[in-house]
């Protein structure tokens, strides 16, 4: 896919702004900031991170990295891409404003339309690619999970509609809503990105245990969901059907174990600073995972769902601690980001430090709330985090137009030790880099 360069630039450009919007919201809760409403704004930060960020660039991932080149070049992945962009500006356009409530029910109901589209056309093509049975189970199993989610949208929409006052309801739409995306999508696209580019570099049992372990991963999605509904002690078939899914998470972690060591041998290769990256996304999944299956006790499961602070904690150990670090990582590994470059090193830094601070003191206020005990300092330690993120990811930004440059010199350098190829061919790589140079084509080169 020519294109790929430049959609991940777009994704990360949205990453700076979803971290700009976190800043905002942060300074909402310490500052008067007339004009701006907080739930509104918590709105727009979520719906930008998911579609904007994660969705977009897992899907352009997808896409790029695990179907073939006849395939991945049709025009329709194209348009996704653009109606998926179109969809997220549009939101965070739309969303903080009440006058353009219509606006954005269209919007949304579009992007979910788009996920329809890019669901079936990806599963018709995943089924003919070149990929191993792992990554097409885990691939398809995702883009599955990310319809089904569209399910608890309606619903809530639904329950907006109607101005329905059920919380049981309205909570469970929103949890099952989130664990579908999380849990379902994010993480099993996260992992067939993974494990087909470490297929070739481990051994023939080291791929038979992932592929166990797959297995188990797909297999507890849907009644790990249960565990969701756990906090209104609902009936007697969702207990069981909750236990189940804990037991199965636990298999999941458990099969892990044995091929971590494999993957360990594997990352030798990278650069010390993207394997310790790559460990701290691993880590994250197997925490959430651990956390995740003792929420079935109700002396942990109930406060856990019943405290804001650590249900924000739980959701950006997922959402920053493993999926985005784990974009990262695979940017720099591919080379879209230039890991030689210092800027580089230093914003990727900066920025997962700024997540582990982050986590940590999301979850040390959840426990202290748990335990009836809260301090006024912490809004202003997250909104510092805030601050900090926001930095980490604008120069990941810069890092990312810096490693263009590179990228365009090193086409350059290569096409002047040409001597034996025919004038034609030495002509149109020259233009394509004078074009990816100058900006003029918005379609980048993918070397």
């Amino acid at each position: 896919m020519r294109s790929k360069s430049f959609w991940i630039s777009l994704s990360v450009l949205n990453l700076c702004i979803v971290a700009l919007l976190g800043v905002i919201l942060r300074s909402k809760i310490l500052f008067n900031l007339p004009g701006l409403d907080y739930n509104h704004l918590l709105k727009v930060h979520s719906n930008f991170a998911f579609g904007g960020w994660v969705t977009l660039a897992l899907m352009v991932l997808m896409a790029s990295e695990l179907l073939n080149e006849s395939q991945n070049s049709k025009r329709i992945y194209q348009f996704l891409f653009w109606g998926t962009l179109a969809c997220s500006w549009g939101l965070l356009l739309t969303l903080p404003f009440a006058k353009y409530a219509n606006y954005t029910t269209y919007i949304s109901t579009s992007f979910i339309f788009i996920t329809y589209i890019f669901t079936w056309i990806f599963i018709r093509d995943i089924r003919k690619a070149q990929v191993s049975k792992t990554t097409r189970l885990l691939s398809i199993a995702a883009v599955i999970c990310l319809v089904l989610s569209s399910l608890a949208t309606f619903s809530l929409a639904y329950l907006f509609a109607t101005k329905s006052l059920n919380a049981v309801l309205y909570r469970d739409a929103l949890y099952s809503y989130l664990h579908l995306q999380y849990n379902g999508f994010f993480s099993l696209a996260v992992f067939a990105l993974l494990f087909q580019k470490l297929q070739s570099k481990l051994s023939a049992e080291a791929n038979k245990n992932i592929y166990r372990f797959s297995v188990l991963l797909v297999l507890s999605i849907i009644p790990s969901m249960f565990l969701s509904y756990h906090w209104h002690d609902p009936n007697t078939l969702f207990h069981v059907i909750a236990y189940i899914g804990s037991i199965l998470l636990l298999l999941t972690l458990g099969w892990m174990m044995t091929f971590l060591r494999s993957m360990r041998k594997a990352f030798k290769s990278v650069s010390p600073l993207l394997r310790f990256i790559g460990t701290l996304s691993i880590c994250s999944f197997m925490l959430k995972m651990f956390l995740q299956s003792f929420t079935i006790i109700n002396v942990i499961g109930n406060p856990v769902f019943g405290d804001r602070p650590i249900i924000i904690g739980f959701l950006h150990l997922v959402f920053l601690g493993f999926v985005t670090l784990f974009l990262l990582s695979y940017f720099t590994q591919t080379g879209i980001l230039n890991v030689k470059k210092t800027i580089t090193k230093v914003s990727l830094m900066i920025f997962t430090l700024g997540i582990a601070v982050n986590l940590t003191l999301l979850f040390v206020q959840g426990i202290g709330a748990m335990f009836v005990i809260s301090s006024k300092v912490f809004p202003w330690l997250l909104w510092g985090a805030g601050i900090w993120l926001f930095i980490g990811a604008s120069l990941i930004g810069v890092s990312r137009l810096m490693s263009m440059e590179s990228i365009a010199v090193t086409v350059e350098e290569k096409d002047s030790t040409i001597t034996n190829y025919p004038l034609e061919h030495k002509f149109t790589l020259q233009n394509a880099v004078r074009d990816f140079s100058s900006g003029s084509n918005p379609v980048a080169i993918d070397i």
